[in-house]
């Protein structure tokens, strides 16, 4: 690689968008300290993701977050001991869970989401529709891609 076509790490795109990721952490952490719950990133995820579609099976919730099994089954078994939801046996298939939330679980779903629109007008400021159409835009492709090179996606014809 030339010198031209060398990149610093403050303008790689990559580190871009994981430092933008864990500022959206840490905002969100320091969100529901104020707010005296304790519940990470991705228990919200989880919550959101049943608030959506209740009494998904684990094996969903792990294929739409993007987490290991034992992640999430950790993940779960915390939000269990804080009565935020349940796991049942699936009837039709016993060797799966699904999992609904209690009404524990929707009301700190709704108490979040209040506090979540506040906040995501504070982190939007200054954006316009057309900024997060790009942003999606260029994300979209990024996942296609990144799935494609890893095996997970057949490949998708290139759209223009």
């Amino acid at each position: 690689m030339s010198r031209k076509d060398d990149v610093t790490i403050d303008q790689a795109y990559a580190y871009l968008v994981l430092r933008t990721a864990r500022l959206l952490r840490f905002h969100f952490q320091r969100m529901t300290a104020r707010l005296g719950m304790d519940i990470s990133p991705e228990q919200w995820l989880l919550l959101n993701r049943l608030a959506q579609t209740d009494g998904q099976s684990q094996t969903e919730l792990t294929d739409s977050t993007f987490k290991d099994r034992p992640n999430l089954s950790r993940m779960l078994a915390s939000l269990e001991k804080k009565g935020f939801v349940r796991r049942e046996a699936d009837p039709s298939d016993l060797r799966q869970y699904r999992v609904f939330l209690r009404a524990e679980g929707r009301k700190a779903h709704e108490r979040l989401m209040k506090s979540v629109a506040q906040e995501r007008a504070k982190v939007y400021r200054n954006l316009r529709t057309e900024d997060f159409q790009a942003l999606r835009r260029i994300l979209d492709i990024l996942d296609k891609n990144l799935l494609n090179s890893l095996g997970f996606a057949p490949d998708a014809e290139e759209s223009s």
